[in-house]
Formats: C-alpha cells, sequence, structure tokens
C-alpha cells in the first residue's frame, strides 16, 4: 500500500502523542521519520513508529522527556536528553553546535541519556546547510543488554553499529552527507527485513553460534552483525566506543558527539565553494561502470526517490501498517481518516 506523507506523518505524531508524548516533540519526531521514509531510507521510515511506542511501552525512553542544554562553554556545549526521545535531543545539539560555530569558528555537542536518535545524517545536514563541515558519531548502548555488533575476528557482540556522519555544503543537493553504521549494515534494516520475510544478503549476520546466516530471526535469537569492511568497520566502531561510551559514560542508549566547523573561517576567504562544485561536477562527469546509468554525488539517490514518493506517496508493507492499526485502535484512534492511496 502506498500513502500520502502528510497523513502517515499526522498518524505517526498522534500514536506518539497517546503514548504520552508531547505534541511538539511528537511532531518532530513524525516529521523526522517521515524525511526518512520519503528519502527512502526505510530502516528509519513509518516502520519505527510503532517501534517507538513500543519502546515508550518497555521503558526505553521516557515519553515526557524533555532535551535540555545543562553546560556550555567556549568549546562544548552539553545536552541531556532527558531520558526522552533521542531525536529531539539530536535537533536541539545541532542547531546549537551550528550557532556556536557561527559565532567562533568551530563548536562541539555532545549528547547522553536519550533513546533512539534516528537518521544522523539528518542532523549533519542542518549543520551543512549553516555552511558548516559536521561530523557525527555515537556509540555505547550497552545499558539496554548485550552488543549485537561483533569485532573483526570475532563472533560475539561487544559494540553497537557506532554510525558515523559527515556533511558539506554544496552539489547538486544543496549539501553531501555521507551517513553510514559501522556495522555492514544498520540495525534498522534488520528490523525492515524482519517485516517481509525475505533472506538477507550473504555476509551480514552470524547466527548464536558464530555461523553464517541469511535468516534475519537467527539476528534476532543470539546472533550478531558482522563490522563493514572487516577491520575497518570495527576500527571505526571502536573510536566511537572508546570516545562516546568511554569519554561520555554508560548511556541510555548511545552517547553521541556532534563537531561543526565553520567554513568561512576553515577556508580563510578562498573560493572553496566554487572549487568543491567543480570537483562535484567533475566526478558526476566520469564514465558510469557497467550496469549503471550515471555516477551519483551522495544525496542523489534519495533526491531521486523524494521526487517519486511525493508524486506517487510511501510504500508502506503490511506488516507494518498492521501494527501501526493496532496502536492506532489501542490508542482510539479513527482510521478512515488515514486511508491508503491505490497501489
Amino acid at each position: 500500500m502506498r500513502f500520502d506523507a502528510d497523513l502517515l506523518e499526522t498518524l505517526g505524531a498522534l500514536l506518539l502523542v497517546k503514548g504520552g508524548m508531547t505534541e511538539r516533540a511528537a511532531a518532530t519526531v513524525a516529521s523526522h521519520v517521515m524525511g526518512n521514509a520519503l528519502r527512502g531510507v526505510d530502516s528509519h521510515g513509518v516502520v519505527r513508529f510503532a517501534q517507538y511506542r513500543e519502546q515508550i511501552v518497555e521503558g526505553i525512553f521516557d515519553p515526557a522527556g524533555e532535551a535540555t542544554v545543562t553546560s556550555s562553554d567556549d568549546s562544548v556545549i552539553r545536552v541531556d536528553g532527558g531520558g526522552g526521545h533521542g531525536v529531539p535531543a539530536m535537533q536541539l545539539a545541532a542547531e546549537t553546535v551550528l550557532e556556536r560555530a557561527r559565532e567562533q569558528g568551530m563548536a562541539t555537542a555532545t549528547v547522553i541519556n536519550c533513546g533512539h536518535t534516528g537518521r544522523i545524517g539528518a542532523f549533519a545536514e542542518t549543520i551543512a546547510r549553516g555552511n558548516c563541515f559536521a561530523v557525527i558519531t555515537g556509540g555505547g548502548s550497552h545499558a539496554r543488554g548485550k552488543p549485537k555488533v561483533a569485532p573483526y575476528g570475532g563472533r560475539e557482540g561487544v559494540m553497537s553499529t557506532n554510525p558515523y556522519a559527515f556533511a558539506l555544503p554544496g552539489g547538486p543537493t544543496g549539501a553531501v552527507v555521507v551517513d553510514f553504521a559501522t556495522s555492514v549494515v544498520a540495525q534498522g534494516k534488520l528490523l525492515a527485513a524482519s517485516k517481509t520475510n525475505k533472506p538477507l544478503a550473504a555476509g551480514l549476520i552470524l547466527d548464536q553460534s558464530g555461523r553464517p546466516s541469511t535468516d534475519v530471526r537467527d539476528y534476532y535469537d543470539g546472533g550478531v552483525l558482522l563490522p563493514a569492511a572487516g577491520p575497518k568497520g570495527y576500527g571505526l566502531g571502536l573510536i566511537a566506543e572508546l570516545l562516546t561510551h568511554g569519554v561520555l559514560g554508560d548511556p541510555r542508549a548511545l552517547n553521541w558527539i556532534m563537531i561543526a566547523i565553520d567554513l568561512d573561517r576553515l577556508g580563510a576567504g578562498q573560493p572553496y565553494q566554487s572549487r568543491m562544485d567543480a570537483y562535484l561536477d567533475w566526478v558526476k562527469s566520469s564514465a558510469p561502470a557497467e550496469g549503471f546509468d550515471e555516477v551519483l554525488i551522495p544525496g542523489e539517490p534519495e533526491q531521486h526517490c523524494l521526487a517519486e514518493r511525493e508524486r506517487n506517496g510511501v510504500p508502506v508493507v503490511d506488516e507494518v501498517w498492521q501494527e501501526m492499526v493496532t496502536w492506532a485502535n489501542h490508542g482510539g484512534i479513527d482510521l478512515s481518516l488515514y486511508p491508503p492511496r491505490l497501489s
């Protein structure tokens, strides 16, 4: 089925309000989720609405928790999520660190004590569109059970998916955003796959005995994700873990660090934007490999998907929709107000 994005966003926000979130926080989260869904990042899209309602019931995050800036000096801003959802906390941190970087050249923000933070590339993009270079990473999540990513050469989970995002202004979409888990795929990809009953690609997970598997159920039954690119993903994930878990402390979910650098200061008056755009044009004009129509800049596939889904609606698999129906019925929501489009 396909749905209008604005209807899904309204319904998703209402589900979260019924769970105890404020209208403002619920709207922030729902907007983030649907921004992901429209861009084809389904691992962080509509599937998350029911998951977040379940997490409220399970006590994983406090629906009434509010993010605040707890302390700030010239270079470091500290944001406490108040035990609430992570998206409002990350948005507050991104906006605050951007403002500080524009004032003094560069700034760092840390985020602790919050729930799932969604797609961190969105927050890196916020910083980049303010004409800054953005770096974000997170690690930890040990307080909620055993980590689910194995080290290179290992079969036992010792870290989280520990993503990184980098972003700069420019390019065909206005910002070049690189956002990746240090595991071979994000956990959200497995969550989305679990709703379709399709086999996984080889090389993603090990079962609880350490054997390779393509059955997503093996991951949820004591299995682990593998690190991306072997020792490379392991090394990046380890640094994120040491920094955000080791330095920032045992987290409720993940702890985060954001760095913003003002490009006007960094470029020292040089025509850096024209040079960056010229390089991106050169990359795009390079010859595509067999099986590809063109070379794309990071962010372009999502932009293409955005245009298509704004036109035709957002696809939602049946199991994900039924989970939303269950929570809507639980909250007394009239689903006749949220009809699907014809597929």
